[in-house]
């Protein structure tokens, strides 16, 4: 069995990656980058998939940061209006 080429993989995976982003991949599209990298078009379902895995989990993440920094600003802006508005 072949070794797998890492440059040759960090190359596809940047293609799907792109083509991911931009909301490009077509049907046909993996056989295609199959037949130009030179690999079997499992290899590049399996790079897609992972790469799918990949951006959902970076979008989540970028998500609940964006929350918990909205939570954190409310939260802040609660403890200040009720120190402002306390009777002294």
């Amino acid at each position: 069995m072949a070794k797998r080429d890492p440059q040759r993989t960090m190359k596809l995976r940047i293609a799907v990656r792109y083509l991911l982003d931009h909301d490009c991949f077509e049907k046909g599209n993996q056989s295609r980058l199959a037949e130009y990298f030179r690999v079997s078009r499992q290899r590049v379902h399996q790079i897609v998939v992972e790469e799918r895995k990949r951006s959902l989990a970076a979008q989540a993440t970028v998500a609940l940061a964006t929350n918990g920094a909205a939570v954190r600003a409310v939260t802040a802006n609660a403890a200040t209006a009720a120190a402002g508005s306390t009777p002294s």
